[in-house]
């Protein structure tokens, strides 16, 4: 990766709102038949310092998971500069945790999991999971090689919660 900084001013708060922003983000595990595994997951809700999903019992994603709890996540959506388009990714572990509040949250939160689990608030297969050891970055698709030097470009910015 190019020349980076560190910057102690990004917060979970900064990558939750963009994540927020972008809506769909891309979650990468390891599949229980030992290959790569990527789908669309949404973030949920920061709550107690933690980002928040969530997801259901029956799914291979879950029993993934449970196997091995690393994943990646990468996100962006395309801006209309194109180059200035801005975009996350970062390395974590998924912690599974019965929290009936973070549950009630995400239902309030997603028409989809509403949809889903409004009337099913306890069922045991709605999971939700926080990450821990986020380590990732921030940066634009203008930062890539011929153009990293461009002043106007933001440099990528590492982040670790």
């Amino acid at each position: 990766m190019p020349e980076t900084t560190m910057n102690e001013d990004i917060t979970l708060r900064d990558v939750a709102d963009y994540l927020d922003s972008i809506g769909i983000q891309f979650m990468a595990t390891i599949g229980l038949d030992g290959k790569p595994k990527v789908r669309p997951m949404q973030y949920m809700v920061l709550e107690d310092g933690k980002l928040w999903f969530c997801t259901n019992a029956k799914k291979e994603v879950y029993a993934e998971l449970q196997a091995n709890p690393s994943l990646e996540l990468c996100g962006c959506k395309l801006e209309e500069n194109e180059i200035q388009t801005p975009w996350i990714r970062f390395s974590a572990e998924a912690v599974f945790e019965e929290r009936q509040d973070i549950r009630d949250a995400i239902i309030e939160k997603s028409a989809i999991v509403h949809e889903l689990y409004k009337d099913m608030r306890n069922n045991p297969i709605f999971k939700v999971f926080y990450l821990k050891n986020i380590d990732g970055w921030m940066t634009n698709l203008g930062h890539v090689k011929g153009l990293e030097q461009k002043a106007e470009f933001a440099r990528p910015v590492h982040f670790r919660f």
